[in-house]
């Protein structure tokens, strides 16, 4: 008993070390999209400036997941990445969908469907990367 009660209080600290971790490296995607996006609006059109600086971000948040939230050491994969990708499209509804419904909820609320649209998704996408993409398989 005391060793399965050792296990799982090892497990919550672990786990709250990567909630952290995954806050912070979620900032700092945030403001390399956003800076990034500042940046490059000066010289190239919007929409590509968008696409480049989401793009960039995508790649700084893969770094951050896979190499220090979830200290993740295996070598990279094609599934691996597909499962990344699929994720973070999944993210993008959960995202999307929540946004429209806490519009629809309190009109004008854009604040809200922000924040709660962005900490839905953060937590869905810490999950489902915690539990399937960055996961250590025992072989």
């Amino acid at each position: 008993m005391f060793l399965v009660k050792k296990a799982a209080g090892q497990f919550n600290l672990g786990t709250r070390k990567e909630i952290i971790r995954s806050s912070v490296a979620g900032t700092l995607v945030g403001a390399t999209d956003y800076g990034s996006y500042y940046l490059l609006i000066h010289f190239l059109p919007f929409s590509l400036s968008k696409a480049i600086s989401c793009t960039l971000a995508g790649l700084v948040a893969y770094w951050f997941n896979k190499y220090w939230v979830f200290q993740y050491s295996t070598l990279t994969s094609r599934s691996e990445i597909v499962r990344y990708v699929l994720i973070n499209f999944l993210g993008l509804g959960v995202n999307v969908l929540t946004n429209q419904i806490v519009l629809n909820l309190y009109h004008g609320a854009i604040l809200l469907a922000l924040v709660s649209a962005s900490m839905l998704t953060g937590l869905f996408t810490f999950i489902c990367f915690k539990l399937w993409v960055f996961r250590v398989r025992v072989s």
